[in-house]
């Protein structure tokens, strides 16, 4: 499925499952129902589509540019594909779990390796993948508190992908102005 179909859904599923009472429930009615294998699968197939894309882009950039930053200040190329894999276990760890961020490699390493930067993003998507898995159905809409939003826990999921889609997105220009077109969008 489609990222921008999946999203819809979840958008959807989102608004017909939101806090406030259904009009259905104000008039004695069932209120409509979260289909939560469906949304797992959804999330998993996300997650699966966001780190074939990252090892695709840490793989595809020249050595000579993995440290290379556009401007001064900004993160450097390994630092962003960090960013996009890192964070998505931060959002579990603080959202879900409640737990202290898991590490991953040594930054000193694969900040500068390419291969070592592959088995941590690989290793931050599995961590998060299985606690996804992990998660009992009847948490889904349990609420949660991130970044001081109070979001259903499924959400958290969501926002991680929505974060690395917009964090993934922010690298192609580091290949355009190396002189290369970034790997393909892998869509589905």
């Amino acid at each position: 499925m489609r990222p921008v179909i999946a999203m819809a859904l979840l958008g959807v599923v989102s608004f017909g499952t939101s806090a406030r009472p259904a009009v259905a429930q104000e008039h004695g009615h069932a209120a409509p129902a979260i289909e939560v294998e469906s949304i797992r699968a959804l999330l998993l197939h996300g997650l699966e589509q966001g780190k074939a894309m990252d090892i695709d882009f840490a793989r595809a950039i020249p050595d000579s540019a993995l440290r290379w930053a556009p401007v001064a200040g900004v993160r450097d190329f390994a630092q962003q594909v960090e960013h996009t894999a890192v964070d998505n276990a931060l959002f579990v760890a603080l959202g879900i779990l409640g737990v202290p961020m898991p590490s991953f490699g040594d930054t000193a390493v694969y900040l500068n390796d390419k291969e070592a930067m592959v088995r941590a993003v690989t290793a931050a998507y599995d961590w998060v993948e299985q606690s996804l898995r992990d998660l009992p159905a009847e948490e889904f809409m349990v609420e949660t508190s991130l970044f001081g939003q109070r979001l259903p826990k499924w959400r958290v999921y969501l926002q991680a992908l929505e974060h690395g889609y917009w964090t993934r997105g922010q690298l192609v220009p580091y290949f355009r102005i190396n002189g290369m077109a970034p790997p393909p969008y892998r869509s589905f």
